[in-house]
């Protein structure tokens, strides 16, 4: 924390318009970095693949490549919360010697829950599909369970450089190698994105093999630990984040078949898929914030307590800290909004230059509004997680996942008008509890921090 902390505010010192443009762009590759590079990846290696096979088998494949990602983050999510926590207080507590073990253990739990339900899938669903499309979509869909839990780890480590040039190399390699595999159609292009996977899952797990020693190579004492409500925070916002999607795929008014059992939704891909491009502006200036300003307050205000300082001087640093959490929410609103300004006014110029029909305007200003509150949703989060506050963040996440769900079915239910606001208002209404909560763990926060930690 306090490293990367220290690089935003050495790059700040400079005070001036390209040194904050430079922060910026930081902030954005170290948070949003590694969802970008793939996104664009998978787009520049099917534009690329275009030009050796045709349009249709392209499609299917990025298609393909979508549900991996979503059923991979829904598969490690059970995981990713508690692991981090439990590593990070071993972390803290100078034990870490256990760190390797309980990763492996995680590791081993989330490749093969990922190994079996892509094996069930094909089994049951895949029937007519080539033989190596399958064993590519199985071994992608495991590697990818697994990375993800590597990602987070790494970025509760606060070790994104690394991460951001291990996607890189794996997703470039995706790039790089699409044409040589493209003569073996959908199959072939599926193993080009495994090749890939395969190369950043190598890197990652290297790195933390190297870094983290251990004497014993696999434990799940993790999940002896008090942490286990973490278990449904993390898989209720991943699944509540991708539901609305699931929904208008599988929905006969909405959803299309695209290969075997996989569908997508002419309607909503597109605009949700511009929307949170849209977001990365936002995602960046919040990451500067988080770890450039709260995170030195918050450090602050808990070493002041540790070190038995003057209750005058606690209680200025815990106003400091309470003043640095209501400015992140406030000042990420300000940027989003901006840029939502900025594409408004733009919108119908940006839809032409990419040939991308302006039918679709409507639905993305509504998606546009939904993923910025997203936006706010995860900025509230952070800082819940921040102060270990489980239950304020189960009910957050559960809210998200039950009213994306019943909203959206009812959007579809409506008529195509009402596309998208079951998404947008689902999480306003999480953000607005989300905010409520927080609140008033800020303003409890010194009888908090001396009575119910005592």
């Amino acid at each position: 924390m306090a490293g990367i902390a220290f690089e935003i505010r050495k790059i700040l010192k400079k005070k001036s318009l390209i040194g904050l443009s430079y922060a910026l762009t930081y902030g954005i590759s170290l948070s949003a970095g590694p969802i970008i590079i793939s996104i664009f990846s998978i787009l520049f290696s099917g534009l690329v693949a275009r030009e050796f096979i045709d349009e249709i088998t392209v499609r299917q494949y990025q298609i393909v490549v979508t549900y991996i990602i979503a059923l991979s983050l829904i598969i490690s999510s059970p995981l990713q919360l508690i692991l981090t926590r439990y590593i990070a207080d071993r972390y803290f507590k100078g034990e870490t010697e256990k760190i390797l073990s309980n990763f492996s253990g995680a590791l081993v739990l989330s490749l093969s829950l990922g190994f079996l339900t892509g094996l069930l899938l094909s089994i049951t669903t895949m029937g007519e599909l080539p033989t190596t499309f399958k064993i590519a979509f199985t071994f992608s869909l495991s590697l990818c369970s697994g990375f993800w839990l590597i990602n987070i780890l790494l970025t509760a480590f606060k070790d994104y450089k690394l991460i951001l040039l291990s996607f890189t190399a794996g997703f470039g390699t995706i790039v790089l190698i699409t044409p040589f595999f493209s003569n073996m159609g959908i199959g072939g292009l599926l193993t080009a994105f495994f090749t890939g996977v395969a190369i950043t899952f190598t890197l990652l797990t290297g790195y933390l093999f190297k870094v983290y020693p251990t004497r014993k190579l696999f434990d799940l004492d993790f999940l002896k630990s008090g942490y286990k409500i973490l278990i449904p925070v993390s898989f209720f916002y991943n699944t509540g984040v991708w539901i609305d999607k699931f929904i208008f795929w599988f929905s006969p008014e909405t959803g299309s078949t695209v290969l075997g059992p996989f569908k997508s939704s002419i309607v909503y891909d597109i605009p949700m898929f511009l929307a949170y491009l849209a977001i990365t502006p936002g995602m960046g200036y919040f990451f500067l914030k988080l770890e450039g300003e709260f995170a030195i307050y918050y450090s602050r205000y808990y070493e002041a307590i540790i070190k038995n300082e003057t209750l005058e001087r606690i209680y200025e640093l815990g106003y400091d800290m309470i003043a640095s959490a209501r400015s992140i929410i406030q000042e990420t609103i300000r940027v989003q909004a901006i840029v939502i300004i900025v594409l408004l006014l733009f919108e119908k110029a940006i839809f032409r230059v990419f040939h991308i029909s302006l039918v679709y305007i409507p639905l993305f200003n509504v998606l546009l509004l939904g993923t910025s509150l997203q936006l706010l949703v995860m900025a509230v989060l952070s800082l819940i997680y921040y102060f270990d506050l489980k239950v304020e963040a189960l009910t957050v996440t559960f809210t998200v996942a039950v009213l994306n769900a019943v909203l959206t079915y009812i959007s579809i239910k409506l008529g195509p008008y009402f596309y998208g606001y079951g998404f947008f208002s689902a999480l306003l209404i999480s953000l607005l509890l989300g905010i409520l909560l927080l609140r008033r763990v800020l303003y409890e926060i010194h009888y908090r921090t001396f009575m119910l930690n005592s």
